[in-house]
């Protein structure tokens, strides 16, 4: 390494400050040009500045502490590698931290000179091994996020949340379903699912210790290759979601597939305008006729709130009825206000059989005209064109 190396070091403690600085001025092989700043502030505005090539951090600073340190520093400069330094303890922070994208992490009271400089010049070296590869790599696949949201409760979220997520499974799309709802899902019942992992199991930790990795271990895989996050499954395991948790989990879900599905709940809430935030496409589910449309509305006018765009959201028709109540399509799209993607014809008996035997219709019943409907929907978001029925 023989190009001077420039390193900001946040650390608080002088008499720590002064010996770190010490065992990276005294590195041969690696020049090290130390900068020293004793808050996470000062540190960003030092990142802003431009011409930081590693960034060495305290977790615990004068104002700000534990992963949030870690996370702001990442945010500010995604691409500079940061090492962390922990406590003895806080050591566990070191492995959350690196999850999450740190490169590496020292325990103050274990590290050394020589260890110093090896996890400094090996962090450098994955770093410029990571950027060099996505220079080569072919252009990664587009990742989108889809919420679907009930205009009002009952009018069939999860049942086309579920049956559009097997339509993209059995296309080998890898695919998540998550079940974003603090009280209880009914995905459950639909698949005739027993599951260990839920998204209960999360609810008790802080925001950012939530990552790729923890929603992994709480995911089940259906027989056709969906994976799903599963809601509570019990009263007394309901829990409200708080709006940074469920903003982790959606970021960490989209790690893991190529797409991931929201059935989110249609009562607003802080946790459900956080996960619609992250949305490429926002689906509102209607039913036709007039009360779910001035349901569909209102809640087209919540999205806008939210900030979700007139062109990143669209109704999904559901006809639950044999005869439904007069709607033309024409008037529920003027009375929504925005496009209808999606018409699911009436399949209320292939539902109820559906129900029973655990085998959603796109998997049970595939010749259904509801399924066909069902994967026309999954074809549109695997090609990344939600585009609005010709009425």
């Amino acid at each position: 390494m023989s190009q001077t190396v420039k390193v900001l070091l946040i650390e608080d403690n002088r008499m720590e400050a002064t010996q770190t600085v010490h065992w990276l001025n005294a590195a041969h092989d690696a020049p090290f040009e130390v900068e020293c700043v004793d808050c996470l502030q000062a540190g960003l505005d030092r990142l802003a500045q431009g011409g930081i090539d590693i960034v060495l951090s305290d977790l615990n600073l004068p104002d700000s502490r534990g992963l949030e340190t870690f996370a702001k520093l990442h945010g500010q400069a995604p691409e500079i590698p940061v090492v962390v330094l922990t406590g003895e303890y806080d050591e566990s922070l070191g492995p959350l931290a690196v999850e999450n994208g740190a490169e590496d992490y020292l325990v103050k009271q274990e590290a050394n000179a020589g260890m110093l400089n090896r996890v400094m010049r090996h962090a450098l070296a994955r770093r410029r091994a990571l950027l060099e590869g996505r220079k080569q790599a072919p252009p990664a696949k587009i990742k989108r996020v889809i919420g679907l949201i009930g205009a009002k409760g009952g009018v069939g979220t999860t049942t086309t949340a579920l049956n559009i997520a097997l339509s993209l499974a059995v296309r080998g799309k890898p695919v998540i379903l998550a079940e974003l709802r603090p009280s209880f899902g009914v995905l459950s019942c639909h698949l005739h699912a027993n599951p260990k992992g839920t998204l209960r199991g999360l609810l008790d930790l802080p925001a950012e210790q939530i990552g790729a990795r923890q929603l992994d271990s709480v995911l089940c895989q259906d027989q056709a290759g969906l994976r799903v996050l599963f809601g509570p499954q019990h009263a007394e395991d309901s829990k409200e979601i708080a709006p940074q948790q469920a903003e982790a989990i959606v970021k960490g879900l989209s790690q893991l597939a190529e797409i991931v599905l929201l059935d989110l709940p249609s009562q607003p809430s802080c946790a459900t305008e956080a996960a619609v935030r992250l949305c490429d496409f926002v689906a509102v589910v209607i039913e036709r006729e007039p009360a779910a449309v001035a349901a569909g509305k209102e809640m087209v006018a919540q999205l806008q709130c939210w900030g979700v765009g007139s062109g990143l959201m669209g109704a999904v028709i559901v006809n639950r009825t044999v005869f439904p109540i007069s709607m033309e399509l024409a008037e529920i799209q003027t009375g929504m206000g925005c496009p209808i993607v999606g018409l699911i014809p009436w399949a209320a008996t292939a539902c109820l059989r559906a129900l029973r035997e655990g085998a959603p219709l796109v998997v049970g019943q595939r010749d259904n005209d509801a399924s066909f409907s069902y994967a026309e929907i999954a074809d549109k978001i695997a090609a990344n064109k939600l585009v609005p029925l010709t009425l």
